[in-house]
């Protein structure tokens, strides 16, 4: 039970990486999505690039966040059913 709880914290934490650039990657599109006004004077950025970076991510992003809750979950509940 104690390598299970290792290899939880292990997965734990290459996807808290994974989902902090997945994030930022989220944050900048979605800012530029929102705020056009950057795009306006920006004349380099593509619209419809961002728009289809930031709807292709999210799907991902969930993914990943779910499995970081999953061992994150695991990570608080071993202390107690270690008790038991």
């Amino acid at each position: 039970m104690i390598n299970l709880y290792v290899l939880s914290r292990k997965i734990h934490r290459i996807l808290v990486l994974i989902i902090s650039v997945i994030g930022l990657l989220m944050a900048g599109t979605g800012i530029l999505l929102k705020y056009t006004f950057i795009s306006e004077r920006l004349t380099f950025i593509d619209l419809g690039l961002i728009r289809f970076l930031h709807n292709n991510l999210s799907p991902y992003f969930a993914i990943v966040f779910f499995a970081m809750f999953i061992t994150g979950l695991f990570m608080y509940l071993f202390p107690l059913l270690q008790k038991k």
